[in-house]
This record gives structure tokens, C-alpha cells and sequence, in this order.
């Protein structure tokens, strides 16, 4: 599942060039090359020495590095994971109080999947809800209209391989939240969610979360993607994931190949990565210690 970082914009922006995107084997995103293969299946990395090929694959941008993982789901515990769900859900054998939490979201709050088009205003406050909760600085300015507008162009046509579920106040019909499915041959990717804060104690992630399994954990899929370990720490909502949902670790090695002036400015910063640290604060600063911190996990597989 993606990372709460950019602006609500740019979680809509990143959702719509990744559709754009999937006809290829790799993708820019966040300043790196990350394959769009399955977490079980090993990308291709031949083109790395094409000097030309790291810009065609980025659309002429400027990548800083490529990632990718090998070994999936190895025995070893490594430093580096997804998070799965392998097995069908049974709700029933879940203990009394991890059962309770789902069928109190199921009495309160409707789940469908939906066109976000026809739900463009109301995804919209959701989504600027949600990035208050994570930052107290955001201010929303002209947000709100420039997502509503961005969700109107989201119709059928144009969905590409994801699926928008909506959960809805059963009282009310008032949309508190919704998440994203990337439907694959063999494979789903839980991509992304966003609830309003508001309505937390209905367990509307619980009433999602549920949905999702239902709907798309069906023979012939080998997993749905719960998301990769987080730079900096494992998020409460994996801990989620994997305390009420039956959701496991995955581990696999993690490979990182830096443009050559990448390589050089993160051996020279490396030895300073705990002082940086201190700096979180800092928007920049905050980006090199994340990528020394990714940089630290990548030397354990030396």
C-alpha cells in the first residue's frame, strides 16, 4: 500500500500515471525505478547499463535510482517484506474480540465498488480529511476543486486494472471512506485507502478491509499485496493488516542499482544518516535520511 507522502493531489496524480504506466516493466515513481512485475516474479534488469534506457523508461525524467526485489517470499527472515494474504478469510475462526470489530463495521457502514466519477465531491473531502489527520501544517486552499475535478475524469473508461470500493454511512449514504484494488492476472494489489477520521469508530477500515478480502481473495489468485515494509518503521495499519486480517510477512531481498552520482553522494552522506535523522522536521533533509535509511536495510543483504 502507498505511503502518505506528496499532497492529496498527488495521490490522485501518482493512482492515474500508474495506469498509465502498466504496459511497462518499470515505472518512475518517487525519484526511483521500481518494476510493475508481480512481487514473484524477477524483472528484467539487462537495460541497466543503457545509459538512454533510464530516462525512456522515467518519460525523460531523472530517476536517482532503481529498486527491486529477488527471493520472494524466502524462508530466511530478512530486512526487507510485503505484506500478503494467502489463505481464504474465515471470520469465524478469528477470536471474539477481532470478530467484533468487523461485524460492528458491517452493521453500520455499506461497502460497493464504485466509479469514482460519480462520487467526485465526496471522495474529494475524504481524502483532504485524511491528509489533515496526517498533517496538522496541510492547508487545503483550492484542493478540494482541483480533486473533485480530478475524480470527474476517473470514469469506467478510464480505470485501467483498479477497482474503487466506497464504504457509506448505512443511516446517512455518506461516503467515509474508500480504497483501491489493482486487479492482475493472478494477483491483487490492495494499493491504497483513505478513511475519514471522523468516523473511525464505526470500523469503517474494518468494513473495507473485509469487503476486499471477500471479493478478490478467489481461487486462482496466489495473494493480494497488503504493501512493502516502510522506510522508516512498520505503520499501524500493516500491524493492522496483520493482527485482524490474516496477513503475513512476505520476505525477499532487496536490490538497489544508483545512478553513478547517486552512488557517490550516498557513500559521502552515509556516515552522517543518525545525525540527519534528527532533522525529520526538514522536508528535505528528512527525503536523504529516508534514503540512507533504505540504504542501511540494502547493505544487510551484502
Amino acid at each position: 500500500m502507498t505511503e502518505s507522502s506528496g499532497s492529496p493531489k498527488d495521490s490522485v496524480r501518482k493512482t492515474a500515471e500508474r495506469k498509465r504506466r502498466m504496459d511497462k516493466d518499470w515505472e518512475y515513481y518517487n525519484h526511483a525505478l521500481i518494476p510493475t512485475t508481480a512481487p514473484h516474479v524477477t524483472p528484467d534488469t539487462s537495460w541497466m547499463k543503457d545509459r538512454k534506457k533510464w530516462r525512456e523508461l522515467a518519460d525523460g525524467r531523472h530517476p536517482l535510482f532503481a529498486r527491486w526485489t529477488t527471493d520472494f517470499d524466502c524462508q530466511e527472515e530478512t530486512q526487507w517484506w510485503c505484506l500478503v494474504k494467502d489463505t481464504p478469510f474465515d471470520l469465524m475462526s478469528l477470536k471474539s474480540s477481532r470478530r467484533s470489530l468487523i461485524t460492528r463495521g458491517l452493521k453500520r457502514v455499506d461497502v460497493k465498488v464504485i466509479i469514482p466519477a460519480d462520487y467526485a465531491a465526496q471522495m474529494a473531502n475524504v481524502l483532504i480529511k485524511a491528509w489533515k489527520s496526517y498533517d496538522e501544517s496541510y492547508e487545503e486552499g483550492e484542493d478540494r476543486q482541483k480533486l473533485t475535478a480530478e475524480f470527474l475524469q476517473m470514469t469506467e473508461e478510464n480505470l485501467g486494472n483498479s477497482e474503487y470500493l466506497g464504504a457509506f454511512l448505512k443511516d446517512t449514504d455518506t461516503m467515509i471512506g474508500y480504497s483501491i484494488y489493482d486487479l492482475y492476472e493472478d494477483w491483487v494489489e490492495y494499493s491504497a485507502v483513505k478513511t475519514d477520521p471522523e468516523y473511525l469508530n464505526t470500523q469503517v477500515n474494518a468494513a473495507l478491509v473485509y469487503y476486499g478480502l471477500e471479493r478478490y481473495m478467489k481461487p486462482g489468485i496466489r495473494y493480494i499485496l497488503g504493501g512493502w515494509r516502510t522506510m522508516v518503521h512498520d505503520t499501524n495499519y500493516q500491524d493492522y493488516l496483520l493482527k485482524n486480517f490474516g496477513y503475513r510477512k512476505a520476505y525477499c531481498r532487496l536490490h538497489i542499482r544508483y545512478r553513478w552520482w547517486m552512488k557517490l553522494a550516498v557513500a559521502f552522506l552515509y556516515p552522517f544518516r543518525n545525525a540527519l535523522g534528527k532533522y525529520s522536521g526538514n522536508k528535505w533533509l528528512y527525503q536523504i535520511w529516508c534514503a540512507l535509511r533504505q540504504e542501511e536495510i540494502h547493505r544487510t543483504f551484502s
